[in-house]
């Protein structure tokens, strides 16, 4: 059974247990079918398309079969308790977060904020904020007075690039301080749980660009400046960030050798949110091919890639501080597994270079490959 034949018979149900009249829920049901024909493929930034889908269909089934059943004074105890299982837009995180985020969720790290600013009758507001020492979510709500509101839309920001118009609200630009200063720190935006929500996330960066990237402070007070399309005025808000997860340093003896071409995993740390891996990389192979490190536990499973940050050393040498999505918790083991994409020139047909979803293919290196014990953590 697809999604949304399993969520229209969830709606179905829940209906008949709340004694719903069948217009109401007719109604909702062919605008969530609207929604979801509307929606097209979504930008690689969205790293699980099926999963912001389903959290689409979720969302607007929530905020729909609400507003009607509370606009048609169907309220009753057992009814508010039913509603109150309904996931709403407003968890961001749990809805359309990486695996970090939604883990965080889960455990109760993300914090529940309303840190907000308004302009020209739209409130942005900080809803969700979570911080582990290695990077920051911020979960971005944009609400419009009487009128649903387009904050983040993936599939407009990608036709942006030509001359149409943007829709007034959505996401212009964006500017992060740490104390006061812009300096040191990095951001990213990507979809959220619907249009009208985003996802910011926030990492160190090198204060001048080529030597090791400076690791935020375990507690600092955070700024974003934001632009919004056709508000003259930034949205600003001021969100105190606190550092509130345990992490685990490992120091692995892991390195290994090929040819050219040699890597040392010098430090992990981890924790509930991130991975961190800092390698050192020796390449002199005739490939200029940039080289990546695909990440799999024990059980084969990928560690997927966040954020990655290289800068050159000395005598040939290049380091990476590499931020992937956390570890099970049972990880016993893993595996560096070094790959090249195939998107230059080794390959000249572009129908082979890919995958049949579209994505670059990987060319792996077994002879650089590593499996890795985990063991001998200490606290950081």
């Amino acid at each position: 059974m697809s999604i949304e034949e399993q969520l229209k018979d969830q709606m179905h149900r829940a209906a008949n247990h709340m004694a719903t009249p069948q217009d109401i829920y007719d109604r909702v049901w062919k605008s969530t079918e609207r929604n979801i024909s509307n929606q097209d493929p979504l930008t690689r930034r969205s790293r699980n398309r099926g999963f912001i889908r389903q959290a689409l269909v979720i969302s607007t089934v929530a905020g729909l079969l609400g507003i009607s059943i509370v606009s048609s004074a169907f309220i009753s105890p057992a009814m508010a308790e039913t509603l109150s299982r309904i996931p709403l837009m407003h968890n961001v995180f749990k809805l359309a977060g990486d695996l970090g985020l939604q883990t965080a969720e889960q455990h109760g790290l993300a914090k529940e904020t309303h840190y907000h600013d308004t302009h020209d009758n739209y409130t942005l507001t900080a809803s969700q904020v979570i911080f582990d020492g290695l990077r920051g979510g911020i979960a971005l709500q944009l609400d419009e007075t009487g009128h649903p509101a387009s904050l983040y839309d993936p599939y407009a920001r990608r036709q942006s690039e030509d001359s149409s118009p943007k829709s007034k609200g959505s996401f212009g630009s964006m500017k992060a301080f740490v104390n006061g200063e812009e300096a040191g720190i990095t951001w990213d935006i990507g979809p959220g749980s619907d249009t009208g929500s985003a996802i910011v996330t926030i990492t160190g960066e090198s204060l001048d660009g080529v030597t090791r990237r400076t690791p935020l402070p375990a507690a600092f007070d955070l700024t974003l400046e934001i632009r919004l399309e056709m508000i003259p005025e930034p949205f600003v808000l001021h969100i105190p960030m606190q550092k509130n997860t345990d992490n685990h340093a490992l120091y692995p003896a892991a390195q290994k050798a090929s040819g050219d071409i040699s890597w040392e995993l010098e430090e992990m740390e981890r924790s509930p949110l991130s991975t961190r891996f800092e390698l050192v990389l020796k390449d002199r192979s005739p490939d200029d091919r940039s080289l990546f490190f695909e990440i799999v536990d024990q059980n084969g499973k990928e560690i997927r890639l966040v954020d990655r940050y290289g800068y050159d050393m000395k005598q040939g040498y290049r380091r990476y501080d590499m931020l992937y999505e956390p570890l099970p918790s049972d990880t016993q083991s893993l595996t560096i597994k070094p790959f090249r994409y195939a998107y230059e020139d080794a390959i000249e047909n572009e129908k082979e270079r890919k995958t049949a979803n579209g994505s670059w293919k990987k060319e792996y290196i077994p002879a650089l490959e590593m499996t890795i014990p985990i063991e001998g953590e200490q606290n950081k």
